[in-house]
């Protein structure tokens, strides 16, 4: 934000000088004072003729300035790497929500029996591959977390899935995200790919109106069986338990929101990603950074819920 600030005032104060230099607006320095005593003299011998050179000249003079100090100016808007207009490349990762295939229909959550941090519930549907409703056969998935019961759902009609614990701004969001180009194993690619990826200001985080100031991937971690915390009894899901699960690996990220009073505010987060099929699924969660910090029941609740996430492939179902 504040950059933004810098590069219009610059962008006014180039301008200013620019039209001041066409308009002849300028202070006379000593030296344009000798250069006009030595036109009048010029003029005195031959007037008509010099005051059309001179007139010719003054004008050709402030038009090739005007346009040189223009082009100088455009080019650095457009050369600056912290160019609005160039700060999201078509190059860039894109974060969006990973679509229900139930739609904007109210979800499928299933009651859960009451634990020590309070009562869950589970959620598990099929979520599409596509990005325009279509199903594609081998490769949407069925995912399934477990969440606090009280969390309230936003945005149903969007089609894709964020909760909200409305004490503490406590959230979860469900992104996807292609493989990058050239890689093929999810261990293989750069942490600060899903970064960028889901603080994108063209992605559904910043889309639906989080405004994102900074953001960084502190770690990333490949996670075993052996690191699965026992959240969920696998057979309930409604997959072939057979198949060999999708490779799956954990980021810690940070990020700094602004208010709508204009207050940064630090936040951190977990996310679980798995890759099925050349897609990356992803749960994320986000908490104010100070109570992620002390590791109290707000921290607990979001790496259970982390803890819980399955991502499965369909396989034609």
């Amino acid at each position: 934000m504040a950059h933004h600030c810098i590069v219009f005032i610059l962008s006014f104060w180039a301008v200013s000088c620019s039209l001041a230099l066409a308009f002849q607006i300028t202070p006379h320095t000593p030296h344009q004072t000798c250069r006009c005593q030595e036109l009048q003299m010029m003029m005195q011998s031959s007037p008509q003729t010099t005051t059309s050179t001179i007139k010719n000249n003054d004008h050709n003079n402030n038009r090739r300035s005007f346009l040189t100090t223009c082009a100088s100016l455009s080019l650095t808007l457009i050369v600056s790497p912290k160019n609005p207009a160039l700060a999201e490349s078509d190059s860039m990762p894109i974060a969006t929500f990973a679509l229900r295939r139930a739609g904007a229909l109210p979800p499928s959550i299933t009651n859960l029996p009451p634990r020590k941090n309070g009562i869950y519930v589970r959620f598990g549907e099929q979520l599409l591959y596509s990005n325009d409703g279509r199903r594609t056969p081998g490769k949407d998935v069925f995912v399934t977390f477990d969440f606090p019961a009280d969390w309230l759902q936003l945005d149903r009609i969007m089609g894709g899935i964020q909760y909200v614990d409305q004490r503490n701004g406590d959230k979860l969001y469900v992104f996807k995200v292609a493989m990058p180009e050239g890689v093929e194993q999810l261990k293989d690619v750069p942490k600060d790919y899903f970064g960028d990826a889901i603080f994108n200001s063209a992605g559904d985080l910043v889309r639906t109106g989080n405004t994102v100031e900074e953001y960084k991937v502190l770690s990333s971690q490949m996670m075993g069986k052996k690191d699965q915390a026992e959240t969920m009894d696998d057979s309930n899901n409604n997959n072939n338990n057979n198949n060999k699960d999708p490779p799956r690996r954990r980021f810690k990220v940070k990020y700094t929101t602004v208010t709508g009073n204009n207050f940064a505010v630090e936040r951190k987060g977990l996310v679980d990603a798995y890759e099925v099929e050349g897609m990356i699924y992803m749960l994320m969660t986000g908490s104010n950074a100070v109570l992620f910090d002390k590791k109290g029941i707000e921290r607990d609740t979001v790496e259970y819920i982390v803890d819980s996430f399955r991502v499965q492939p369909t396989y034609g179902v």
